[in-house]
């Protein structure tokens, strides 16, 4: 079983580790989060980003007329913001797991940016990495976090 967890979405990382049942037959593993170990990285928005007006530029038109101005384009800047953000979690992700001296771990993060994610760690990051999990689970509680990772139900989570 993974001693560390990470749960995560594109702007919170939250590592959660596992201690394992002891001896007594009614012990049953759980989880512990240190506190103070969430880490908020929310991602720029695009107003913030961008700090002036849209530049103008001439429409087309024949070379010795005035035309009107256009707005220029923002260039996929929406998308840039999104990969510098995964960036800096999957950075994150990588200091938590060499920090924790790379043991197995698994990964919680929503579905539509969880291949973007795994591609953005660090390759010895990546290596370690066991059995990613599709979902949003920044703000569950501990105690729902263990039942879905210890008890999931048998077709699996539909999130």
């Amino acid at each position: 079983m993974e001693k560390l967890i990470i749960i995560a979405d594109r702007g919170r990382v939250r590592p959660v580790k596992v201690k394992p049942a002891g001896d007594d037959p009614q012990q049953k593993p759980h989880l512990i989060e240190e506190s103070g170990s969430t880490v908020e990285m929310r991602p720029l928005s695009l107003h913030q980003a961008v700090t002036d007006h849209a530049g103008r530029f001439p429409q087309g038109g024949a070379v010795d007329r005035r035309a009107g101005m256009s707005y220029g384009e923002e260039h996929h800047l929406e998308e840039e913001l999104e990969t510098q953000a995964l960036k800096r979690v999957a950075g994150k992700i990588g200091e938590i797991v060499a920090s924790a001296g790379y043991p197995a771990w698994r990964l919680v993060v929503p579905q539509e940016i969880l291949a973007a994610l795994i591609e953005a760690l660090p390759p010895a990051v990546h290596r370690v990495l066991t059995d990613p999990v599709a979902g949003d689970w920044t703000k569950l509680p501990l105690v729902e976090l263990e039942q879905r990772l210890f008890h999931p139900p048998k077709g699996g989570w539909k999130h």
